[in-house]
């Protein structure tokens, strides 16, 4: 099997077609259909136009789904860890598949400030409270998802609300090649067990693919200090996830696409009073078309659905209704000069019930207008500039302006380049924290504050990559980010109040990277990334759920023919613990995986991998009031299986 080393997150021997979204870059029509090496394309850094990552000056990271899922990577949250500057708590405070996940990028926690965009669609509910991302990241697993990238710092200009620290951006793939099928089945320790079957081809004009996947762990449930919860299914889950793309392309200029997704899951939770069961259901569908009038001109008409039910235990229960339309075009002036704009239009309904508790049912409707412009200039062969800007209109907070600009200069042959950007994000209060309203969790009393405004950002990265060998890159990047008048909450005995913070949050650091491959040498590949930062706020704390040092690396080389082993690192230091819980930092941590494949015939594949290889124990976050009955992550664990393609 032939291993290719991400640039940074894979690098791809593809094939082009000469349309590939509603605007493509000079470099994407040039190529027509043909088998290139090429660096990654990004298709999330300009909001859909498509180019490749290394003429960009926007901070992104493209990961190749294919090379990750050969490797043993099957769900988001573990892929994420890849990346530079990104830090994934996995499974919450029971630190257990299934259970919600926490992301930061650069310092800036998921909850408020990284958006998931799937299928075009921002998965974003402002009158809830938080984004999607930590439900998305438990449960999202690799097999039907192509395009999988990493926006980070800022991008208000392109993506609106929530889009703070960054954005997680994630496509189900077309259909490819002659109609055929794969079977892959899984499973290992803790009674775990994950099927998938993917049937996918093109037919002429038209091409398909189809996913399902069913997942199901017991978990390792354990706690500090060595006892198990008394209920023998705690730490369970089980998950259905379907995916369906459908492509059309009646000639080269035309192409229209359709998406739906489904994800039915269940986790039950290690809690002592109460249902602890999490149900969390969703469906998505989305659908695009494109056509190009002329070489100058191409425009997109794009919208969707996203309904989400989840609960947890028997009376809390939410219903997240979003419908968003979106016009894009683009003009290419010249050679040198494209420029894209368009309107958008989304509706987001919540509804929220908590039985039991008094003044808790709520409703929330928002109605938001967007236009939004971007103009890219080349003046000169490798420098690429670009300048973003965005007019979001909500009927719940009003107006608010965000702005992008990035710049990328490559030199030395291509072999060197330079890139950095400067960009304005903001997060918007949500319905209920500007209401009048109150409600109780958790022996508190919640209560809204009309007078909130929202919060802001400002960031800004600058980037040197450099290829030091054919095939091998290292990168540099220095980043900075700070977030003004922050929401946060006050405690005053049981009552707690929402507030703007007059001071700020702030994270910087440096991210570094190695990349690359032996192909002569057993196809070795290798990668490895470290982030320092220094998130805090004002007053000198260190942000919630952020770490200072993050460190992950994987080496892979194939021996034999058809046959591939590798070895995966992940570690985390400088960790801190949630607002309010036991006092001083986590621990650090690692941990080690290995993986190995062989492929027997091209229809049958057996694979086996080890996670946790030195048994590491660590908590993600403490108990509540005993740090002893915190509880710790899952032991080593062993899982094996085979692919058969027909």
């Amino acid at each position: 099997m032939k291993h290719t080393t991400p640039a940074p997150g894979g690098s791809h021997t593809r094939v082009v077609p000469a349309f590939l979204l509603a605007g493509l870059s000079t470099a994407a029509m040039a190529a027509e259909a043909l088998v290139t090496e090429l660096a990654p394309i990004t298709v999330s850094a300009h909001g859909g136009t498509a180019i490749p990552y290394d003429s960009t000056g926007v901070s992104v990271t493209v990961l190749d789904t294919e090379q990750l899922r050969s490797e043993g990577v099957l769900n988001l949250g573990e892929a994420l860890t890849r990346v530079p500057g990104v830090y994934v708590e996995s499974g919450g405070g029971s630190n257990q598949r299934g259970n919600v996940s926490n992301l930061v990028i650069r310092g800036m926690s998921s909850g408020q400030h990284t958006l998931p965009m799937l299928d075009g669609m921002r998965l974003y509910d402002n009158t809830q409270g938080c984004n999607l991302t930590p439900n998305v990241m438990a449960r999202t697993n690799m097999f039907d998802l192509g395009t999988l990238e990493v926006l980070k710092g800022s991008q208000g200009a392109i993506y609106g609300s929530g889009a703070v620290g960054g954005v997680i951006y994630m496509e189900t793939p077309e259909g490819q090649g002659p109609p055929g099928c794969t079977l892959f089945n899984e499973a290992g320790s803790f009674s775990s067990y994950t099927g998938n079957l993917t049937a996918q081809g093109q037919q002429e004009k038209l091409s398909y693919f189809l996913s399902a996947t069913c997942e199901t762990t017991d978990n390792d449930l354990k706690k500090v200090d060595g006892t198990r919860p008394a209920d023998p299914k705690a730490g369970s889950f089980e998950n259905k996830q379907e995916a369906l793309r459908l492509d059309y392309r009646p000639d080269a200029d035309t192409h229209g696409r359709i998406t739906y997704r489904r994800s039915d899951a269940r986790y039950q939770a290690p809690a002592t009073w109460g249902d602890p069961h999490y149900n969390y259901r969703t469906n998505l569908v989305s659908a695009a078309l494109e056509k190009r009038f002329t070489r100058s001109f191409a425009t997109e008409l794009s919208g969707g659905y996203y309904g989400a039910d989840y609960a947890f235990g028997k009376g809390s229960n939410h219903d997240l209704r979003n419908v968003q339309l979106n016009w894009r075009n683009e003009y290419r002036w010249c050679r040198h000069q494209a420029s894209t704009a368009g309107v958008g239009y989304m509706h987001s309904q919540h509804d929220y019930v908590n039985a039991g508790q008094k003044d808790i049912g709520s409703d929330h409707e928002e109605n938001m207008f967007s236009m939004f412009v971007e103009h890219r200039v080349t003046p000169t062969t490798g420098w690429d500039n670009s300048l973003a800007l965005r007019w979001d209109e909500s009927d719940v907070f009003g107006s608010l302006y965000t702005v992008r600009g990035a710049s990328n200069f490559s030199f030395n042959e291509d072999r060197t380049r330079l890139s950095g950007s400067i960009a304005r994000g903001y997060k918007a209060p949500t319905a209920f924290q500007r209401s009048t309203g109150s409600y109780d969790a958790y022996n508190k009393t919640y209560r809204g504050n009309p007078g909130l405004d929202c919060q802001t950002s400002w960031s800004a990265d600058l980037g040197l990559e450099h290829e030091w060998a054919p095939g091998h890159f290292t990168s540099i990047t220095l980043f900075w980010i700070r977030t003004e008048d922050t929401i946060k909450t006050n405690e005053q005995g049981n009552l707690v109040n929402y507030y703007n913070s007059k001071g700020h949050d702030t994270s910087q650091g440096i991210e570094l990277s190695l990349r690359g491959t032996w192909e002569e040498h057993w196809e070795t590949g290798y990668t490895l990334s470290v982030t320092l930062c220094d998130p805090r706020s004002s007053d000198g704390e260190q942000l919630s759920y952020t770490a200072r040092q993050t460190w992950s690396a994987d080496v892979h080389t194939s021996p034999l023919e058809g046959f591939t082993t590798g070895i995966g690192l992940a570690a985390a230091s400088g960790r801190a613990n949630y607002q309010g819980g036991h006092p001083g930092m986590l621990d650090a941590y690692y941990t080690l995986r290995w993986y190995a494949r062989y492929e027997v015939n091209e229809h049958l594949t057996l694979h086996l991998r080890v996670e946790n290889l030195t048994n590491q124990k660590y908590v993600s976050e403490t108990d509540w009031m005993d740090y002893s009955q915190s509880y710790i992550n899952a032991g080593t664990a062993i899982y094996g299986g085979c692919t058969v393609t027909f």
